[in-house]
């Protein structure tokens, strides 16, 4: 498909909640010492390979919706926006409350949203809030939406302790604790985004072009239940880099990006061994991606808007910035999205 440039959609509101609870890796391996001593793995294990030294949980029974509304109340009360202006809500989330309703349509009653707004999930695995993004932009850059709402918001909390107690069993072996291993290293968060005309705003961040590739023959090395995830994590770091290294070039085909033209990158983030290898491949100066994954973990779609948000708090990203948004979910799709950071 054509790879869609943004000549009117606006950023006007960001907004971010962290979850509650802090959970160390050093904490999840003293759990693990029993298995880790019986499987013969060293101490450390979790921290040296991924550089998570802490992640983010919410409460067990903490659902998606509410995490996702969480974030967007902040946004609406920060902004002072009227919700009754919005015409789209869109949930990116790879957590669901239930398979139905959707969870859009619960988030949209939590925030008393009324009966003329559209609302829908939209799941891409970690990509879902790309994605979200781009079909919000698409409705307003024809006309038919003036603003909307896209969300996302994730607790890892449950599948953390399954993955804990499958580890602990009696008779787990290696391959099934490096094939859950991804699982330790999630996170949890939310976040919320408005879109406008950027007519409307004409000082705001806007949208300016993505594009997206995808590998669906790879989409065996990455599955997710209800009861967790497993992972082949070196094939699939392989294939997920070998993707992103084609959809990136195939920016620079259509629009000229290179490396250099971009002041920060903003990623779905996995591990440090995740981030280092996708720099190289790219071409990317390290220097320039914006690092949550040690304090927070892989907050999954919810991490590419968490980050900006804490980008923008920092004072990271300022007007005139030109922003890469990058995200690669298992399936395996692969988005980029340009953003001006203003003028």
């Amino acid at each position: 498909m054509p790879a869609p440039r943004y000549k009117n959609v606006a950023i006007v509101g960001l907004a971010r909640d962290e979850a509650p609870l802090i959970r160390p890796s050093a904490e999840i391996e003293a759990r693990l010492a029993p298995a880790l001593t019986r499987l013969k793995l060293p101490r450390g294990l979790l921290a040296s390979l991924t550089g998570i030294v802490n992640r983010r949980l919410y409460p067990l029974d903490f659902k998606p919706s509410q995490a996702a509304a969480l974030a967007a109340e902040k946004l609406l009360a920060a902004g002072g926006f009227d919700r009754e202006r919005l015409d789209l809500l869109y949930s990116t989330s790879v957590g669901r409350d239930r398979l139905e309703p959707s969870t859009a349509s619960i988030i949209q009653r939590r925030l008393g949203l009324s009966g003329r707004v559209k609302s829908l999930d939209i799941g891409s695995a970690c990509l879902g809030f790309i994605d979200g993004l781009e079909v919000a932009a698409l409705s307003i850059e024809a006309g038919l939406a003036e603003y909307a709402l896209v969300v996302a918001g994730e607790n890892s909390h449950p599948f953390l302790e399954t993955t804990i107690d499958k580890i602990l069993a009696e008779g787990s072996d290696r391959p099934l604790f490096f094939r859950h291993f991804a699982t330790l290293t999630l996170g949890s968060g939310a976040a919320a985004m408005i879109l406008g005309r950027r007519e409307d705003y004409p000082e705001a961040p806007r949208l300016v072009a993505s594009i997206s590739r995808s590998d669906a023959a790879s989409n065996h090395l990455c599955q997710g239940d209800g009861e967790g995830m497993e992972t082949d994590s070196t094939a699939l770091l392989t294939a997920g880099v070998t993707l992103a290294k084609e959809t990136f070039e195939s920016g620079a085909a259509q629009f000229g990006w290179r490396p250099e033209n971009f002041n920060h990158f903003i990623s779905h983030q996995v591990s440090a061994a995740n981030t280092r290898k996708l720099c190289e491949s790219l071409g990317l100066d390290e220097r320039r991606l914006v690092r949550t994954y040690p304090d927070y973990g892989n907050m999954g779609p919810a991490a590419v808007p968490f980050t900006l948000d804490l980008a923008r708090e920092r004072g990271q990203v300022r007007p005139a910035d030109r922003l890469l948004l990058m995200g690669i979910g298992s399936g395996l799709c692969c988005s980029l999205m340009e953003v001006a950071w203003g003028r």
